[in-house]
């Protein structure tokens, strides 16, 4: 019988979900999805992602908004959390919009872009549903997203969403995690993995199958099937491959 630590399966199941028996789409019945969505995620996201490690991670891919000007813009971000990123935008849109799938992160984010004194409008999505946007062909100058591409399937319907809303010569402007990645999978391995079991007593290798289902490579490959790229950076170390890095940030246009 081989060792746990030199099977192939094992060491990717605890890296990056058990995608073999648990594939990519959520049971909604399924009791550890059941507690995840009801009772853990919001937990989680207040003490994992806004503080810590978590959140020097994330504001890794933050500083690609300082590319973009705003002034005068119309502007979706899809899945905002608390826009962390707010302090890098230059200028003030004319109207700024937000989307999600959990009321709990829209209430968040609008708060912060009301106490920004930027005009907002709030639209919770339907989890069944929310590959169909609620807006008009070329409605905004700008869609930002962070930390949601990795999280949408089957992504290519939210792609061709996404460029159908936006106007000719409108940029995709974001960041995600190296999901897939080895130092990805390794960290949340020694952080959040351990978090999840210990805390809520569920199993986060078959949770992470359904919260992350796009792997960061897959998602470039798809940006670049869609869009055109105008920029693209890992982080921490850009001249290293995604297996040695923790996010990657984007700009990508309208073709």
């Amino acid at each position: 019988m081989k060792s746990k630590l030199l099977n192939k399966d094992f060491i990717s199941n605890v890296l990056w979900g058990n995608r073999k028996q648990f594939g990519l789409i959520p049971d909604t019945e399924d009791p550890d999805w059941k507690i995840w969505q009801e009772k853990a995620y919001s937990d989680f996201y207040k003490n994992t992602q806004q503080s810590g490690i978590g959140k020097m991670v994330n504001r890794m891919a933050y500083h690609v908004i300082e590319r973009i000007d705003f002034g005068e813009k119309q502007i979706l971000e899809v899945g905002p959390g608390i826009i962390r990123h707010l302090q890098y935008i230059k200028n003030k849109p004319v109207k700024y919009a937000i989307c999600d799938i959990n009321e709990y992160v829209l209430n968040i984010s609008e708060k912060q872009l009301r106490t920004a004194q930027i005009p907002c409008d709030t639209f919770l999505l339907a989890r069944e549903s929310s590959s169909e946007l609620p807006f008009a062909d070329e409605s905004f100058d700008i869609v930002i997203s962070f930390n949601s591409l990795e999280h949408l399937y089957p992504l290519d319907n939210y792609l061709i969403e996404t460029k159908r809303i936006l106007k000719k010569g409108g940029q995709l402007v974001g960041g995600i995690p190296c999901e897939g990645g080895l130092a990805w999978g390794l960290g949340r391995f020694l952080t959040t993995r351990r978090y999840v079991h210990k805390n809520y007593g569920i199993n986060y290798d078959k949770i992470i199958c359904w919260e992350h289902p796009n792997f960061a490579d897959f998602i470039i490959d798809k940006l670049d099937t869609h869009f055109q790229r105008k920029y693209l950076k890992l982080h921490p170390f850009f001249f290293l491959p995604i297996d040695f890095n923790l996010v990657a940030s984007f700009i990508y246009l309208h073709k």
